[in-house]
């Protein structure tokens, strides 16, 4: 994509920001930022997402809401949707598992926590304020 900026001015930032992603990725100290869940919590997510989109009952809840119970931005559901949609094969092997169960989520769940308290994934942004707040305590005058 060409700059729209003159050359004489600043380079493009998304271009500058490319540049410096690439040096980032060449260096021998980058690697690829830790996960928010655990693989488990992912595809019982998966499962779960893939119930809603087949189902065919009058009272299904809005995407938003699914998203909500699940824990979920809606726009990571429509993106699971958009795959499913591309891709039936992937559709059939979930279905093939069966439907998923509230004990398996709570379980996925339960992993994903100790895999957080052992430093595996990423913090919620939620939590980083909180372990902020904790370390540095707001003084009320």
């Amino acid at each position: 994509m060409p700059s729209q900026y003159r050359p004489e001015s600043r380079s493009d930032p998304y271009d500058a920001s490319i540049r410096n992603l690439q040096k980032a990725r060449a260096s021998k100290k980058w690697r690829p930022p830790r996960p928010w869940r655990s693989e488990e919590e992912g595809h019982m997510i998966r499962r779960f997402v893939l119930q809603w989109l087949t189902c065919r009952n009058r009272s299904k809840p809005s995407g938003r809401a699914w998203a909500r119970q699940l824990g979920i931005s809606h726009t990571w559901l429509q993106k699971l949707v958009r795959e499913f949609t591309a891709d039936p094969n992937e559709m059939r092997r979930l279905q093939a598992e069966g439907d998923p169960t509230v004990a398996q989520l709570s379980l996925a769940r339960e992993y994903t926590q100790q895999m957080r308290e052992g430093g595996e994934l990423r913090l919620s942004r939620r939590a980083k304020w909180a372990k902020f707040f904790k370390r540095y305590p707001r003084q009320i005058d």
